[in-house]
């Protein structure tokens, strides 16, 4: 974020541990869903600067966060994001290399940290035996970075989106809780049918890929 938003949102952070316990839950569904919409962040933030000084007021009077906005957290958020301007074409693209460089970058540098490569070089380090920086990288790891990829960004969409009403869906929703735990045996799937090498790289070329990856993510949420 840049710099305006980041001392604004700094600001939020403080006032928002001053909230009374009963009503921090209420104001961290409100913020998650505030993420989820197609404002700019920093509008996000005065949304949430705005909200966070109301309920703190009601505090003082012995109030509730739903004194203030009603039970209907969702139709009182999409009125106050309704009154703002959504964002530019240019923004989304920007936000969506911003998340794509973010995700690819920690993707990354898992993959180096697990890869059998690095545990038998850091052990024939230890034992002065011969080194070998590179590491190979199979069609199962790309396919299964390239769906992880994917359902992050869908996970992460639907949390925002359902914010106030993910705990049910998932308390109620059996078969939701089913399709998420049955999705880790497809990853383990995929990675033992894909054994074959695409490619290998340099551990350390490797290595500055994922930090350039993340110094990137760096510069587009500055802009």
């Amino acid at each position: 974020m840049n710099k305006r938003t980041h001392e604004l949102n700094r600001i939020n952070n403080d006032l928002d541990k001053l909230l009374d316990p009963e009503n921090e839950p209420a104001m961290t569904d409100i913020v998650c869903y505030l993420r989820g919409a197609s404002i700019s962040l920093y509008n996000q933030e005065i949304i949430r600067q705005d909200l966070l000084e109301m309920v703190l007021s009601a505090q003082e009077r012995g109030e509730n966060i739903q004194t203030v906005i009603g039970t209907d957290y969702k139709t009182f958020c999409d009125e106050i994001i309704a009154s703002f301007p959504p964002k530019s074409n240019k923004e989304k693209v920007i936000d969506f290399f911003d998340t794509v460089f973010l995700s690819l970058s920690i993707f990354c540098a898992i993959t180096i940290i697990m890869a059998n490569e690095t545990l038998v070089l850091i052990h024939n380090l230890i034992v002065g035996e011969p080194l070998n920086f590179n590491i190979s990288i199979t069609s199962g790891l790309i396919v299964s970075l390239l769906i992880a990829l994917v359902a992050a960004f869908a996970i992460v969409n639907f949390i925002m989106k359902n914010s106030f009403t993910i705990g049910n869906l998932f308390h109620n929703n059996r078969p939701t809780v089913l399709l998420v735990l049955g999705s880790f045996p497809v990853f383990l799937i995929i990675a033992w049918f894909g054994r074959n090498t695409v490619f290998t790289v340099n551990i350390f070329i490797a290595l500055l890929f994922s930090l350039g990856l993340y110094l990137a993510h760096c510069v587009l949420s500055r802009l």
